[in-house]
């Protein structure tokens, strides 16, 4: 019998840092009142309190409507309130959410058969509810691009016409059979080839089912989004204010506490006013400011293995920040230079100067929370003499009289990117003696520069597209497969395809730092900065853990 995401958790401590609760003897209730409290005569006393973690959003979520979600914290709200085909349990693997699945056809077909789950209204979820909700993805009206890769291997998601290859329409997916309602319990899904990510793939929050209302009344139900999952929300959104959410006591595995209230905190950049709250018991769950990591430690301690439990959440998840080359494009179609702007970086001064942002100095692709032995990298370290050596022997391979290049550093508009970009272009100008012309693009201009070749140089950002056991590999496999929508340094290796078509979720990790070693010494990818999270889990909760995303598990926490 496959596990519940409950069944899986209560084996386990419960995952990834975000914010939890105070409990006492008064909750208020929806109506201004408060539940709990009540010494009238007769009055039924409850056999525990209600119980509330309270969780700190340094930002509004862009949006908490499934199809729009742009965020961790929009994320982190979606998946509290509703329930895909599957999810990604804290151990790692792939469990029954909303259905149960059998594998057929040596992996080509998925059959899924749903639970008696609802939505929210009272009204049962369908398999055309999730069947709508896969083809909708493959919408190019409503796909966001960061998502594509999601149903690429779907039966009818490419087609190929004249020699070229386009995205296939939903009604094409439906025509080639690539998605098919069997009845109201039953889906089948049929694959173009076997994807070893694909299940991981479908945890993710776009793919959940929605109501009619969602169609009805979009802006309305943004506002107040009616999902299947662990958790209801009450009351319709305020941006800025704080969003709660109620357990769902039908739902099949109902949360450990009553509600969790996300608190937005907009205009705390610094953090300082998430960790006064948290040092006055309003907070349990909550980032803290970068120069209070020592004294959280010392109040709050570690956690184990340093993803489970409360205390000081540290370790870098998989968000790398970076940059990238084309690398069939001069100069950077020689290693030697690509190899030399890589040493000639200073991490260290780059982390320091955007020491708020939380981030650590990268010295591969993947932080050592993946496992496996890291990648030693010399030239991912700041070494200015080996960067002077490097360009030397670039240079002794131009032909006499040759003038240097004038090197082009594009990167998206933004604060934070156009700080690092400075520092990056000094440190090139210093200790290469190239001449570095900054080139700032709106994002969407941006990716269509590098994927036309127009912008060889690029600010890179690699993140896992999905959690647990998959995360490592499929971070690799998005940015770095020979056919993948954002393999943007045009990185071509047959070796690095037939390992990620061997991976499987039992697979070491040493198949992912062996693709990662490839990369870094060709010098394709330029790690800069990993994301650390820097979040403190009060010691008053329990069952707490972390993903190698940094996803958390609200319906699995609960409090002493």
């Amino acid at each position: 019998m496959r596990r519940t995401r409950r069944a899986a958790a209560s084996r386990l401590l419960l995952v990834v840092a975000v914010i939890a609760a105070g409990c006492g003897s008064d909750v208020t209730a929806p109506d201004g009142g408060t539940i709990g409290s009540s010494s009238a005569p007769g009055a039924v006393v409850p056999e525990r309190a209600p119980t509330t973690v309270r969780v700190g959003l340094g930002r509004d979520p862009v949006s908490i409507d499934p199809r729009l979600i742009e965020d961790d914290e929009g994320e982190l709200i979606v998946r509290a309130l509703f329930d895909g085909l599957v999810d990604v349990a804290p151990d790692g693997s792939v469990v029954p959410a909303g259905a149960s699945w059998t594998i057929e056809s040596d992996g080509l077909v998925l059959r899924f058969r749903l639970g008696e789950g609802r939505f929210h209204d009272g009204t049962r979820v369908t398999a055309r509810h999730y069947a709508d909700a896969l083809l909708a993805t493959l919408d190019p009206e409503r796909a966001p691009w960061f998502r594509e890769d999601l149903l690429a291997h779907l039966r009818g998601a490419r087609i190929v016409e004249g020699g070229e290859e386009r995205p296939g329409s939903p009604e094409e997916v439906l025509a080639a059979g690539g998605i098919e309602v069997l009845s109201d319990r039953e889906l089948l899904v049929r694959l173009e080839r076997a994807d070893p990510f694909f299940l991981f793939r479908l945890a993710d929050p776009v793919l959940v089912p929605l109501p009619q209302i969602a169609h009805d009344d979009p802006e309305q139900f943004a506002l107040q989004p009616i999902g299947n999952g662990p958790f209801r929300m009450i009351g319709p959104r305020e941006p800025g204010a704080f969003i709660r959410l109620r357990a769902d006591t039908a739902h099949p595995s109902p949360p450990r506490i009553d509600e969790l209230v996300l608190q937005v905190y907009p205009d705390d950049v610094d953090r300082s006013l998430r960790w006064a709250d948290l040092l006055a018991g309003r907070l349990q769950i909550t980032a803290i400011p970068v120069e209070q990591r020592d004294e959280a430690r010392a109040l709050f301690g570690s956690p184990v293995g340093g993803r489970s439990g409360s205390g000081l959440h540290e370790d870098p998840v998989m968000t790398l920040y970076a940059y990238g080359f084309a690398m069939d494009v001069a100069p950077f179609d020689d290693v030697a230079i690509r190899r030399a702007i890589s040493a000639a970086i200073d991490r260290d001064a780059l982390a320091r100067e955007l020491a708020a942002a939380g981030v650590e100095p990268a010295t591969a692709i993947l932080p050592p929370s993946a496992g496996g032995t890291p990648t030693d990298c010399p030239h991912c370290r700041h070494d200015p003499d080996l960067a002077r050596e490097l360009i030397d022997e670039w240079w002794g391979r131009q032909p006499e009289g040759a003038e240097g290049p004038r090197i082009v550093l594009t990167y998206p508009l933004g604060a934070g990117h156009v700080t690092a970009a400075e520092l990056i272009a000094s440190d090139i100008e210093r200790h290469l003696g190239l001449e570095v012309r900054l080139q700032a693009r709106e994002f969407g201009a941006l990716v269509r520069a590098v994927t036309a070749g127009d912008a060889p140089l690029f600010r890179y950002g690699l993140r896992a597209p999905v959690g647990g056991r998959a995360a490592a590999a499929a971070l690799l496999d998005g940015a770095l497969r020979s056919d993948a929508p954002s393999n943007w340094t045009r990185w071509r290796d047959t070796t690095t395809d037939a390992l990620l078509e061997t991976w499987t979720p039992d697979s070491a990790p040493t198949l992912a730092r062996e693709i990662e070693a490839s990369v870094l010494d060709a010098a394709a990818v330029v790690p800069l900065l990993w994301t650390r999270p820097d979040l403190v889990v009060h010691p008053s909760l329990v069952g707490f853990r972390a993903d190698p995303t940094g996803r958390w598990w609200p319906e699995l926490i609960r409090l002493r």
